[in-house]
């Protein structure tokens, strides 16, 4: 005998509306109706509680509006979509939909009140789901509601040909929900990649307020058309590749069910700090190709819409920074959804043990080839920084912006910063001069006052040699009183460090250690923040004269080398000399 059970809709809907949508795939889940829709155009609209907060405020958003030029709906169709669980009959071959629940879970994960406004092109229809008021009845029921004058007005301004639906989602929960600028700059990344198909093949445009999504290929297949195919031995970093040329793989011999599989290599980014510095370098590459922890392994499609953002997939992928640079791409359709089982958020998915030997076995040289390209980029790295790691920390700093002014600090007026910077550039081209008289003392020459300095001369007095690679950090041998640096500046070159190259810590950085490159580059860093501390100290602390600011100054850098030099003395057999790192 068949017993009808209960169903408390309430709580069933609260339910679905917690299964773990983030507020970018919530939204995506809502695009999906819409692309499905055969919308060309497609508009999200972010409405702030408070205009006067900014962006990045948290728990500022009144309410999410979604807009497309669709197909539309009539009223019955809105009916049949607000359904929980639509019949499978709705959803043609291909669909994007799965379940019949992304809508309305999606919209509820994020708000109480869901609206549909729609028309197929005979009138548009407006209905109202309200999560609190079905929570309170256990009654699952829309309310049909009179088009207002917000209504009409979008309407007219993104539906004037008559057809298409808006879905809003008000009453916006205010607990710990992301900032516009946080879900803005999310899904300006996120959307070009899950729509990456229907933005590039079906012209599909996609709105954030005024700015448009651009297709993003996160395996960026046209730039490894152009580079060819990945040699791990010959790789040099700096370029994309393939490893896998689009193929497809058999999942079920007996039900013909298939996949489409494709690889790339992606840049090794430490490589741009070093070669081509200037063009690329590597946040930008880091940036651009979309390398970090949470984007390396598979991104597979279901229908042409991303499922699963960069999936390791149980192990076939290993949590390890050596497959940085993998990228690839799994494509199904709905005949494969056993194989993939895949969630009511359409976001991650669990593969059958068939799929997973599958892919596992078929996938096995070319996980091989991206780590061995990855670790031999990294000697590549290696080789370039053991040539000159003093140019190397010089490259690092070329376009890096010091701090102008602490919290806390006041600013000096123009007219005592002018007078500072005067008589700091008169001290250095002072301290100049005496070296250049030490050098051609040494030369035993005789020096005869006024000195006549020539640019090629006060570049070695200043520097300690003639390259043009050095702009900011140089390793010297004559800093006056054997301390171990001193700061130096001029209006040519701007805040500089002397590093004394003979001071017993400098030879214990610099010889002792000679294969720790990262060391060397790390001290040389280390210097010129010490050389710019001072320099803010002589522009920014007014309560001392300058004279007043020098001499503490010039005892603390004598305390701090002399501390150093005697700590080399006392403990030389016990400090680590020639630790070899290897870290990229």
């Amino acid at each position: 005998m068949e017993v009808d059970l209960d169903i408390n809709a309430g709580r069933l809907l609260f339910g679905l509306s917690r299964i773990g949508y983030t507020t970018s795939s919530a939204l995506c889940d809502i695009i999906d109706n819409s692309i499905r829709a055969n919308a060309k155009i497609i508009r999200l609209v972010i409405l702030k509680e408070r205009n006067d907060f900014s962006d990045l405020k948290r728990n500022n958003i009144k309410e999410y509006i979604i807009i497309d030029d669709g197909d539309g709906m009539n009223r019955l169709g809105i009916i049949k979509a607000l359904g929980l669980g639509s019949s499978s009959e709705d959803y043609g071959m291909h669909s994007l939909s799965k379940f019949g629940l992304g809508l309305k879970s999606a919209a509820f994960s994020q708000g109480n009140i869901l609206e549909i406004i729609s028309s197929d092109g005979n009138g548009f229809n407006k209905f109202q789901v309200s999560l609190p008021k079905i929570i309170g009845t256990t009654f699952y029921k829309a309310d049909e509601c009179d088009l207002n004058s917000t209504d009409h007005l979008l309407i007219q301004q993104h539906l004037a040909g008559g057809k298409g639906t808006i879905i809003r989602i008000s009453e916006i929960r205010k607990n710990n929900h992301p900032s516009v600028s946080n879900t803005i700059k999310e899904l300006n990344t996120k959307a070009g990649v899950i729509y990456y198909y229907f933005i590039q093949e079906r012209d599909v445009k996609i709105f954030i307020g005024e700015n448009q999504i651009s297709a993003i290929d996160p395996l960026f297949i046209d730039e490894a058309n152009l580079n060819g195919n990945l040699d791990e031995n010959e790789w040099g970093g700096t370029d994309v590749k393939w490893i896998e040329k689009t193929k497809t793989i058999t999942l079920d011999n007996e039900l013909s069910i298939t996949a489409e599989i494709e690889i790339t290599q992606l840049p090794y980014p430490p490589i741009f700090r070093i070669k081509n510095f200037g063009e690329s370098k590597d946040a930008e590459i880091r940036r651009k190709y979309m390398i970090e922890a949470a984007n390396y392994g598979f991104y597979v499609y279901r229908n042409k819409r991303l499922i699963s953002w960069a999936s390791h997939l149980e192990g076939i992928i290993p949590f390890d920074q050596d497959f940085y640079a993998f990228r690839g791409r799994i494509s199904i359709d709905d005949t494969a959804d056993d194989f993939f089982n895949i969630d009511v958020k359409k976001s991650t998915l669990t593969l059958s043990e068939e799929a997973l030997r599958i892919i596992n076995d078929v996938t096995r040289e070319a996980r091989a080839k991206s780590k061995n390209a990855w670790l031999n980029a990294g000697k590549i790295r290696r080789d370039i920084i053991n040539r000159d790691p003093n140019e190397i920390a010089n490259k690092i700093l070329s376009d890096f912006d010091q701090i102008e002014i602490l919290p806390g600090d006041t600013e000096p007026s123009l007219e005592e910063s002018t007078h500072r910077i005067d008589q700091i550039t008169q001290d250095m081209a002072s301290r100049v001069k005496i070296i250049i008289k030490m050098m051609r003392q040494d030369k035993g020459e005789d020096v005869v006052e006024p000195v006549e300095i020539t640019t090629e001369e006060k570049e070695r007095a200043v520097k300690g040699e003639i390259n043009p690679e050095l702009s900011k950090i140089f390793r010297v041998s004559s800093v006056i009183d054997n301390l171990l640096w001193e700061p130096y500046y001029d209006t040519d070159l701007g805040n500089c460090v002397r590093i004394n190259k003979l001071h017993r810590f400098a030879l214990y950085v610099y010889e002792n250690n000679a294969n720790n490159q990262d060391l060397q580059i790390s001290f040389d860093l280390l210097m010129l923040q010490l050389a710019d501390s001072e320099f803010y100290a002589y522009k920014n602390i007014t309560d001392f004269d300058y004279e007043q600011i020098k001499k503490i100054l010039w005892d603390f850098r004598r305390i701090v080398s002399e501390f150093l030099a005697n700590m080399v003395r006392k403990l030389e057999n016990t400090l680590p000399p020639n630790y070899n790192s290897s870290n990229e």
